[in-house]
């Protein structure tokens, strides 16, 4: 299982994500971000536009594809059965972003962390669904990744390759 380094040393780990004048830099997206391909159909969970996969950084990208190919493992490579996880819904992986409420960039920002169904496992949600889907959790577990649901402020549709 990897070890993720803690989120106070995410720059050294993945980077310095920041460029000019509060946005991105185009440098270090060129140079760290990959696509990651779902092996079931993956769709947003805002419109249900299909996802051609999921941008990440290349650091933590074969570990969430392990993560993504023993979800599908264990539900029988059954798309129905990943739907009714709720894992077709993609709610988001790198994005250039402050945390909610804070003036720290979100573990999003370095493309080290990822949504999935934000309507069943919103953020303050005190019994998000994926608590009930073992085979999830455990899939991201297995690789080290932090879920959010489990925190003070729980945030169930969120998982990250960095400790908190």
């Amino acid at each position: 299982m990897p070890k993720w380094i803690s989120q106070a040393n995410t720059d050294a780990f993945y980077g310095n994500p920041r460029g000019r004048n509060g946005r991105a830099s185009p440098t270090w997206e060129r140079s760290s971000l990959v696509v990651v391909a779902a092996p079931w159909k993956l769709v947003t969970s805002w419109d249900g536009t299909l996802v051609r996969g999921i941008r990440m950084h290349y650091l933590c990208a074969g570990s969430l594809q392990m993560v993504l190919e023993n979800i599908w493992k264990a539900a029988g490579k059954d798309e129905r059965q990943i739907r009714t996880w709720g894992m077709h819904l993609y709610g988001g992986g790198y994005n250039y972003r402050l945390m909610r409420g804070s003036n720290q960039l979100s573990m999003h920002a370095w493309g080290c962390a990822v949504d999935f169904d934000p309507a069943k496992n919103g953020f303050g949600d005190t019994s998000p669904a994926f608590a009930n889907h073992k085979p999830v959790l455990n899939a991201f577990a297995d690789e080290g990744w932090t879920w959010g649901g489990r925190w003070g402020k729980p945030n169930g549709m969120h998982w990250q390759a960095a400790d908190v």
